[in-house]
C-alpha cells in the first residue's frame, strides 16, 4: 500500500498562530487556493481511495482539490483533541509542555501518544482492507506528524520540531 497523507489548507487559526485540534474553522481564501493548487499533485499520484477527516477544513480541502473525486468521511483522521489549549496561542506554555512531553494530555483532550495509538490502528485496518492500493488522507498536521512516527524512527525533540505545510502531501510505503 502507498498512503499519502495531505494536510488541509490555511485557516484563520493557521494565520493567528491558534491552535487548531478539532475547533471546527473553515479554510481561508488562500486556504482553498492552497488546496486548488495541489490538485495537479493528486491527479499525478491517481489515488485509488481517498478518506477525508469530518473537520471543516478537511472537507473543504478536499472538495476543492480532489477535482469531483468521490471520497470517504472517516472519522479517525480527525485531529488531535487538545482539550482546554483548542484556540490558544501556539506559544502558550500549557500547550508547548504538552506538546513537548507527548504522554501528558491536557483536561478534555488526548495525548499525542493516544493520537498514536488511533493514527497507528487506521494505518493498519486501512492495510489490511487494502494492501495493493494508494490510498489518499486529508487531513491534518499533527495528525500528519503521527503518521510520520509510524514509518520513521523520531526522538521527542524531533517529533517536536516535525510541521506539514498547508496542502502538503506525504508519501509512505507499507
Amino acid at each position: 500500500m502507498k498512503l499519502y497523507v495531505m494536510r488541509h489548507g490555511e485557516t484563520e487559526y493557521n494565520l493567528l498562530d491558534r491552535v487548531c485540534g478539532i475547533s471546527d474553522v473553515p479554510l481561508t481564501e488562500k486556504g482553498i487556493k492552497q488546496a486548488e493548487a495541489a490538485a495537479t499533485q493528486i491527479d499525478n499520484i491517481d489515488p485509488d481511495l481517498i478518506f477525508v477527516s469530518p473537520l471543516i477544513r478537511a472537507q473543504q480541502t478536499a472538495e476543492a482539490a480532489l477535482g469531483g473525486r468521490s471520497f470517504v468521511t472517516e472519522p479517525r483522521l480527525t485531529e488531535e483533541n487538545f482539550g482546554v489549549c483548542e484556540g490558544v496561542s501556539r506559544f502558550d506554555e500549557t500547550f508547548i509542555h504538552a506538546k513537548r512531553n507527548i504522554a501528558v494530555r491536557q483536561p478534555g483532550g488526548e495525548s499525542f501518544v493516544r493520537l498514536c495509538h488511533r493514527v497507528y490502528s487506521l494505518i493498519e485496518d486501512t492495510y489490511k482492507k487494502y494492501p495493493d492500493k494508494k490510498v489518499l488522507w486529508v487531513c491534518h498536521g499533527t495528525f500528519g506528524r503521527a503518521v510520520r512516527t509510524y514509518f520513521v524512527d523520531m526522538t521527542n525533540d524531533e517529533i517536536f520540531e516535525y510541521a506539514m505545510g498547508n496542502c502538503e502531501i506525504c508519501e509512505y510505503e507499507m
